[in-house]
């Protein structure tokens, strides 16, 4: 009886929060998406937080970032075009991932990590190239060079283990 209450629950939330999301955007204008697509991430994470289910997190989390850096993307915070926002709000949105999951002991997955990182990683670099913090010769050395130090931290990996 429990389980069938607490499935019911679920749905319940679920059809609430996306039938509610889908008629508010009827009834609003497209520039609003990004402000409901960060209500249904909150739906979807405090269904998480609620039923203590990664998968939901995983939504809620992901939809709240991305919806966040569409919103300030859109909004031109600090002159940054609105794809760099994107970059930026969803790589946040997977680093918050983590950190709710680290917070709640859900499972303790570091794969969000990697494109938290990679993602927030690439928006910055296009705030630091907007911004002409770094001198042209350095970033270019930069965008050529780059992979080196991947072969480098491989190569420190390869021979440490072979000792």
């Amino acid at each position: 009886m429990a389980r069938s209450r607490s499935g019911g629950l679920t749905a319940g939330v679920l059809l609430v929060a996306i039938g509610g999301v889908l008629l508010a955007t009827r009834l609003s204008s497209i520039e609003s998406a990004p402000a409901w697509l960060m209500g249904l991430g909150l739906a979807f994470a405090l269904l998480a937080v609620l039923r203590r289910t990664y998968g939901a997190l995983v939504a809620g989390c992901v939809m709240i970032g991305l919806g966040a850096g569409m919103l300030l993307g859109d909004a031109a915070v600090a002159g940054l075009p609105k794809n760099a926002w994107s970059l930026l709000g969803l790589g946040l949105g997977f680093l918050g991932l983590y950190l709710v999951d680290l917070i709640l002991r859900l499972r303790r997955h570091w794969w969000p990590l990697v494109p938290g990182v990679v993602l927030v990683a690439m928006g910055s670099a296009r705030l630091v190239s907007q911004a002409q913090l770094v001198p042209p010769a350095v970033e270019a050395f930069v965008r050529l060079w780059w992979p080196v130090g991947l072969v480098a931290v491989g190569a420190w990996l390869l021979v440490r283990s072979l000792r």
